[in-house]
């Protein structure tokens, strides 16, 4: 009580701390003298995001692609520049003798061996992906962490090296998928990225815009954000895409301003947060969204489960997905490495922030849903081996206990099953190409029935115009309704694709894999057949099938909410399936806890 009242005086002096303890203030220097790390960049740097800013997709108008029903989510790619092929792995490929064989880093990365992905690994999988999917997808999901980690005290990141290297990826993802796909005369596939952890300097730390950093940001990604968003994107590093046109978009929402390992947030509910800023500008895009009849992906790096968000935003967040359930299809994420899903519940968000007052009260991880996400980012903030997992099992342990058996029970009333499905919303986590398991990527497939890609996209001027002044550090504050809270959803709107059979509803998805040993092992051989070392690669490397969706021990007939829902029911009474999720879900790599 002390300790928080103290606190309280503070904020009142204007002197307010962080979580960390540090004065406010100190943190906000931090913020800025990390920005202007930022603007002080090699000419190499320079250059490279200028080629990359100067190809800007809106300039030519083109016709529309056709469309195939399916599309791709990548996320948390960590290409390292510093990475030597046969150097020590406990030494982070970065160039030291490796002790002996086991020791010895392979040209394409080791799972679970504790490095960052080489660039081989980031070039021959896209180039994988160039070949065998770019045709036959319409769109691509990218959530972001695209620098190394900064696993090495001898050589610590830089600022400018995270913004070189996102320069980089961004450049080649334009190149490979914005670039005409059916022709001179066509459009090509949308990319929609969004920001990782690592992405920006220092490690976490991000604040609201305008400033140096989020500046940079957007010219790196200009090519993938709509013109009359970028100004809107300096503030909160948000934005959405129309990936078809009139039909449906992809909302990219900064989830750092909601993480509680962000030191700059405390909760949503002050309006001096981050995350209360975002809720409102998410607020009023699925309003519009909902107004012409469109549907959504969510999409983000940091997925949003209990105490990986700060537990206001969780809630807050939970809600909106449950009132939005006719709009909202689902939500794509990375920052885990382990191929999973959550249901997220929304009447439960919902019953903890109105006992809570109406949200007002500062609260931190008070959530009632008590899994520890066990972050990545926290576990190895002091790790020489960023991209080692640690204790992923004991992380599905908890969540086959605290998340699907609580599921599993709740649907042992009969009478209360279509209620219970329509409280959840799919929270869908993504393996990674870094090899902390194996790499991995998902293709979705959707219906299309019904959908017209030839629509012309009508102008978002007025919700621009909202989110700007939503956003605005000028804007007089009122009193009124807290709209980071959303209107309950009207009774005559049906559930959207994520409930209901319906156009746009996902009914399939394919993982691919890469099997490292398996590739490392063929690498090898075909050198020692006496091919050259760029033949042996090209020859060993590949993705294939690790599983779909309609495999067994759990085939899915679709994807909708109530099938994720019964599938987590599944999990708990059925050895042999749980078994094999939880194999997948490490990208059979054979992992186990230490």
């Amino acid at each position: 009580m002390a300790a928080e009242e103290g606190r309280r005086l503070q904020m009142k002096n204007g002197e307010g701390v962080g979580r960390s303890g540090r004065p406010r203030w100190a943190l906000w220097i931090a913020a800025l003298m990390a920005g202007a790390l930022w603007w002080t960049v090699h000419s190499d740097a320079v250059a490279l995001m200028s080629k990359a800013c100067g190809k800007d997709a809106a300039t030519t108008p083109r016709a529309a692609r056709a469309l195939r029903g399916r599309f791709l989510h990548i996320t948390d790619i960590h290409p390292d520049p510093l990475y030597v092929e046969g150097s020590s792995i406990a030494g982070a490929c970065h160039g030291d003798p490796a002790r002996d064989a086991s020791d010895r880093a392979g040209r394409f990365g080791d799972a679970m061996g504790g490095c960052d992905a080489p660039m081989d690994l980031m070039n021959y999988t896209l180039a994988w992906v160039a070949t065998h999917l770019r045709d036959e997808i319409d769109f691509v999901v990218w959530t972001g962490d695209n620098a190394r980690h900064d696993n090495d005290r001898r050589q610590p990141r830089t600022a400018e090296q995270i913004l070189h290297m996102n320069a980089q990826v961004a450049d080649q993802f334009y190149e490979l998928f914005q670039q005409q796909r059916d022709g001179d005369t066509m459009q090509g596939v949308p990319v929609v990225p969004s920001l990782g952890n690592n992405d920006v300097f220092p490690h976490n730390m991000f604040s609201l815009g305008p400033t140096l950093m989020t500046r940079q940001l957007q010219r790196i990604w200009a090519k993938f954000i709509p013109e009359e968003q970028r100004q809107a994107f300096e503030h909160d590093t948000s934005f959405f895409v129309e990936v078809i046109p009139d039909r449906l978009a992809v909302i990219s929402f900064n989830t750092l301003y909601f993480f509680k390992s962000n030191p700059l947030v405390d909760n949503c509910n002050d309006k001096a947060q981050p995350g209360h800023a975002l809720l409102l500008w998410l607020g009023s895009v699925l309003e519009e969204m909902r107004a012409r009849n469109m549907k959504v992906w969510l999409s983000g790096h940091v997925p949003p489960i209990p105490k990986n968000f700060e537990g206001s935003c969780y809630n807050k967040l939970a809600w909106w997905t449950y009132e939005y359930r006719d709009v909202i299809i689902g939500g794509l994420y990375g920052h885990m490495n382990v191929d999973h899903f959550y249901p997220a519940d929304g009447k439960a968000a919902k019953k903890s922030i109105k006992r809570r007052g109406k949200a007002r009260t500062k609260e931190r991880n008070t959530q009632e849903q008590p899994l520890d996400i066990l972050d990545d980012s926290v576990d190895n903030l002091f790790s020489g081996r960023g991209a080692m997992p640690l204790r992923k099992e004991k992380y599905m342990r908890r969540l086959f206990k605290d998340v699907y058996c609580p599921i599993a029970k709740r649907l042992e009333d009969k009478g209360k099953q279509e209620q219970s499905y329509e409280r959840y919303s799919m929270v869908h986590v993504a393996a990674s190409v870094i090899p902390t398991f194996n790499p991995g990527f998902r293709v979705w497939e959707y219906n299309l029935t019904g959908i017209d890609n030839a629509v012309a996209p009508a102008p978002w001027t007025r919700l621009v115009r909202r989110a700007q002044q939503i956003l605005s550090p000028l804007r007089k504050k009122k009193h009124g309704p807290d709209r980071t809270l959303p209107p309950k959803k009207p009774k005559h709107l049906a559930a959207g694709p994520g409930h209901i059979p319906q156009a746009l509803t996902p009914i399939r998805f394919t993982q691919y894999y890469a099997d490292l040993a398996e590739i490392n092992k063929d690498y090898a051989r075909e050198l020692e057949a006496g091919r050259s070392h760029d033949e042996a690669a090209a020859a060993a490397f590949r993705y294939k099938i690790e599983y779909t969706s309609e495999d067994e021990p759990y085939p899915m007939e679709s994807l909708l909410v109530r099938d994720y829902v019964k599938l987590a029911s599944k999990l708990t009474e059925d050895r042999t399936a749980w078994k094999t999720y939880v194999r997948r879900a490490f990208v059979s790599s054979g992992y186990r806890d230490n």
